[in-house]
């Protein structure tokens, strides 16, 4: 078992035990995946030129969906990248692919029809002829809107001037329907022809890498991370037809210039290079329910964002994990409502972790993990009730309750204790009905639980 630590920027501290396993391993530079419907089985794109499909439950290889390596650029940041299964995938088997095409050299995005576990009957939805590049922010990742319709994201390749030009399609959110054509209602269509005018396919423009993005499952909102160039790293709200302001802006804007769209949240220098996002909508981490979270490539670490984008997330410490899971490039939350994430980019170790809460704080032989917080007894209370906890081994030990809001309400322990099984009080006669957190803190770990006052 392995302990993380999740705290929100309005600072209601939500601790957690987590258990980390790895049900799928021995992935070769692997970039991006996602599940396929009514199946255990996910689909993984590899940068080197292919594309797999394993069973989640066992992590075994089912088959190599689509081989690319006869025709995939993969130098540099190029290769085997985006994947997404078509919201309608019951009906039509559809899975789409997202690579770097080598002669001519392309960004390309391939339907394929799913038949058996291999790809069959390609269709090519989107290319676009990038002629000759530096070979790094070339994106980029797909997925379906909840209007139905296929993004796509492009690095500006290299070449910042790219992301403020309103006729190529570099550096920006590109938005098409799902057969390659061209939606009328994008905002900066002209003439149906993205070689003339206007590129009639983007969506929102100022962009420099954005490595991926997420649509809320909650609601149709979109959300992207960004790779900062020197100073900051971003996550956007991403809103029809607004300029996200590279190369002009890095960050925030100084001065604010209302010509482009603020980030909702950065990552200062070093920068951590952040990748996967989601917005979690599942039952198994209720504690998560409407949160966002954002990955990073060079640390490892799951961040928690809040999404009124009101806090500037210029902080480490508002992580998810603490742990360093390595390259991280994906996060994805599976139909058992826990989170997968994909260790991939450049490793040849490539895995997928599965991330699952833990909720007795107590490994399989029946040993506590350095301490074990208790349930309150009685729960439901009123106007008191008894918490007890156990210490491995002589340790400080805080114990605190919080309401709701994140509020400290109240200090039970805060002092060195010997190992063993403890109890405390908490009296609430002066509080009033509601749900209350205690906080257990001992050896840098930290779990929390919730309790309920009923008078």
């Amino acid at each position: 078992m392995i302990l993380f630590l999740l705290a929100t920027s309005s600072m209601a501290v939500l601790a957690q035990n987590y258990i980390v396993e790895q049900p799928i391993t021995g992935l070769n530079q692997p970039v991006a995946f996602d599940f396929i419907p009514g199946t255990s089985n996910v689909i993984i794109t590899g940068k080197l030129g292919s594309a797999w499909i394993y069973n989640i439950s066992t992590g075994a290889l089912v088959s190599t969906f689509w081989n690319f390596t006869d025709s995939v650029n993969s130098n540099f940041e190029r290769g085997v990248l985006g994947v997404t299964v078509d919201p309608n995938y019951a009906v039509n088997n559809y899975i789409y692919i997202y690579y770097i095409h080598l002669n001519p050299q392309a960004s390309r995005v391939v339907r394929f029809t799913n038949v058996g576990n291999v790809g069959t009957a390609p269709v090519i939805l989107f290319d676009y002829q990038l002629g000759s590049i530096a070979g790094n922010h070339v994106g980029g990742n797909i997925h379906f809107g909840r209007d139905g319709k296929l993004y796509i994201t492009l690095g500006e390749t290299a070449v910042s001037s790219n992301s403020q030009l309103l006729t190529n399609p570099k550096g920006k959110l590109l938005r098409i329907n799902s057969n390659g054509t061209i939606p009328t209602d994008n905002p900066y269509y002209d003439d149906g022809n993205p070689a003339t005018g206007n590129d009639d396919r983007i969506w929102v423009w100022g962009l420099r890498n954005s490595f991926d993005f997420c649509v809320s499952p909650i609601n149709d909102s979109i959300y992207a991370s960004e790779n900062g160039g020197s100073s900051r790293d971003e996550v956007n709200f991403i809103k029809k037809g607004l300029n996200y302001g590279w190369p002009n802006c890095e960050g925030y804007c100084n001065p604010y210039n209302p010509s482009y769209k603020q980030p909702m949240h950065t990552w200062p220098s070093p920068l951590p290079a952040v990748t996967g996002i989601m917005i979690y909508n599942g039952t198994a981490m209720p504690w998560l329910y409407g949160k966002m979270l954002v990955s990073d490539n060079d640390n490892g670490i799951i961040y928690l964002c809040d999404l009124s984008g009101n806090n500037n997330s210029d902080s480490v410490t508002n992580r998810v994990t603490m742990l360093d899971l390595l390259g991280l490039t994906t996060l994805k939350q599976g139909s058992d409502g826990f989170v997968y994430a994909l260790r991939g980019g450049y490793t040849a170790a490539g895995l997928i972790y599965r991330i699952k809460p833990d909720l007795t704080g107590i490994e399989p032989n029946g040993i506590p993990v350095n301490f074990r917080l208790g349930q309150n007894y009685p729960n439901p209370f009123n106007p008191s009730t008894s918490i007890g906890y156990s210490m491995l081994k002589d340790g400080f030990v805080s114990i605190k309750i919080f309401d709701v809001t994140g509020s400290e309400i109240a200090v039970l322990v805060d002092q060195n204790v010997k190992a063993g099984d403890h109890s405390v009080v908490w009296d609430a006669s002066n509080l009033p009905s509601g749900v209350y957190f205690y906080r257990m803190t001992a050896n840098n770990q930290s779990i929390e639980k919730k309790m309920a006052l009923v008078k």
